[in-house]
């Protein structure tokens, strides 16, 4: 995550971002499930739909790499390719799971 770009998006509000993140960490499992039935059933407009907030969450919290493969789970989608979707869905999934506690405990911390 990069904290410069995450707290300019909320002018320095550092409670307002760990209550964003606090949404992120308990959004993201339902993201995944739902990212990953629209898989399995070449449900493109939901991959295409769901792969998309991601990305625009991702974006906001400066954490671009990974924005990058969520764009390109919203072009399979969109492009009603999903060759490659399993593994990016998982590679994707890998890398979040090492962020995931940045956001826990930048929630955390703004709550204690």
């Amino acid at each position: 995550m990069d904290l410069s770009i995450a707290l300019a998006h909320v002018e320095g509000d550092l409670q307002l971002l760990a209550e964003l993140a606090a949404m992120f960490v308990g959004d993201y499992p339902r993201f995944l499930e739902e990212t990953h039935e629209a898989i399995l059933r070449n449900d493109y407009a939901t991959l295409e739909r769901e792969a998309h907030t991601l990305k625009g969450r991702l974006a906001f919290f400066g954490i671009l790499p990974l924005r990058e493969k969520a764009l390109e789970l919203e072009m399979m989608g969109r492009n009603q390719d999903l060759s490659r979707a399993p593994q990016l869905l998982r590679e994707l999934d890998a890398e979040m799971k090492s962020i995931l506690p940045q956001f826990e405990s930048l929630a955390r911390e703004q709550t204690s």
